[in-house]
């Protein structure tokens, strides 16, 4: 091909790229109007969509210590708090992950 015909094809592809991207962009939404502004409902504080924080309860008692380590990288827990365990057990790091304990 000559220089003339790269100059051509270099020029068409240009002119589509341009043509695509402002049909892309320039183009309002279904509904919307050029010129106006979308009006935004009003905030609502994410507190108070949450609501109060987590109540985090602990039981009587701590947790015994732990002689053993387990050689896991991140071993994986049986609970995260006092609450998940059933009756006077704790949530206490075990030999291997957190896991639930009688008290001391």
């Amino acid at each position: 091909m000559r220089s003339s015909s790269f100059l051509v094809l270099a020029v068409f592809l240009v002119l589509g790229m341009l043509a695509a991207q402002a049909a892309v962009i320039g183009v309002p939404y279904k509904g919307q109007e050029a010129g106006r502004r979308q009006v935004l409902p009003p905030q609502v504080p994410l507190i108070d969509l949450l609501g109060p924080g987590p109540v985090i309860i602990t039981k009587a008692g701590s947790c015994p210590v732990v002689q053993i380590r387990c050689a896991m990288l991140d071993p994986p827990d049986a609970c995260a708090t006092d609450i998940q365990c059933p009756g006077v057990k704790k949530c206490c790091v075990g030999a291997c992950g957190k896991a639930c304990l009688d008290p001391q």
